[in-house]
């Protein structure tokens, strides 16, 4: 059983924090203007499903796949 890893387009993200603002967990922290993981990640995607320029991805599983938001999931800003 090979483990999904989760991966960010660098070109694409335009470090907004909006990853960091909805992890349930507190477990992605902007380094360097890049979304960094710990090791808590349940693969909720709320991060993934809340970037705004599709720049994280995971694995080939959310390639060009719709993303959504359940509606109790929002960002700090909203």
């Amino acid at each position: 059983f090979a483990r999904i890893r989760i991966a960010v387009d660098k070109e694409k993200c335009i470090s907004c924090g909006k990853c960091e603002q909805v992890c349930p967990l507190g477990n992605i922290q902007l380094k360097q203007g890049v979304p960094d993981w710990g090791k808590s990640c349940t693969h909720c995607m709320a991060c993934i499903c809340s970037c705004p320029k599709e720049a994280i991805e995971y694995g080939n599983s959310s390639k060009g796949k719709v993303r959504y938001l359940c509606s109790h999931v929002v960002s700090k800003e909203e």
